[in-house]
């Protein structure tokens, strides 16, 4: 973990600053998810922090999970109208704030994940093989992520989390994000 400060430390930075604002905001706000967002995207940095230490994450990889975490964090504190946080905000073109926040989480979560395993399959894989194993793990990360979100539901009364079209929504903004994160790791493979 200390490595992975010291290699990263403006970004480590931009993230303690993101918890910190982003608790001190949901405190004085009373948002009612302030602990359990900030517990989530604190563990996260922590579990990535120690996985850089023996992969090495590329830049790109973790400025792409440390946009996901400060984008979870503001969709889960900030508050809108009524008791709507702003993952439910509509933005431009049917799009939520919490599909963005999809695309961009889970399709760094399928970079990372092949960035952990490319030195065990790299030369067996062709760069179709690895656009399609990168689009797997975020598809695969993002319904796991889905099936956590459901047992939430049946444990918890309150829990901001939508219904079957929000699922379907998320979804689809995974295999998309997925699939962009694939063309850039394949694009890796071709160029070196």
């Amino acid at each position: 973990m200390r490595a992975a400060l010291g290699r990263h430390p403006v970004l480590a930075a931009v993230l303690g600053t993101a918890l910190v604002g982003f608790g001190a905001f949901g405190l004085a706000t009373g948002s009612e998810l302030t602990v359990s967002y900030l517990l989530i995207v604190g563990v996260g940095a922590i579990g990535v922090g120690v996985a850089d230490a023996r992969v090495s994450f590329t830049t790109l990889a973790l400025c792409g999970l440390a946009s996901w975490g400060v984008g979870h964090l503001a969709g889960g504190i900030i508050k809108l109208d009524g008791d709507r946080i702003l993952y439910n905000a509509l933005l431009p073109g049917r799009i939520h704030f919490d599909n963005v926040v999809h695309f961009v989480g889970f399709g760094s979560a399928g970079l990372a994940a092949w960035e952990a395993l490319r030195r065990h399959v790299t030369d067996t894989l062709s760069p179709r093989g690895i656009w399609f194993t990168v689009w797997l793990f975020a598809m695969g990360v993002g319904a796991f992520n889905e099936v956590i979100e459901f047992a939430i539901t049946h444990i918890v009364e309150e829990t901001q989390i939508g219904g079957f079209e929000n699922t379907g929504r998320d979804l689809v903004a995974n295999m998309l994000g997925g699939a962009a994160a694939g063309v850039i790791a394949a694009r890796r493979r071709v160029s070196t």
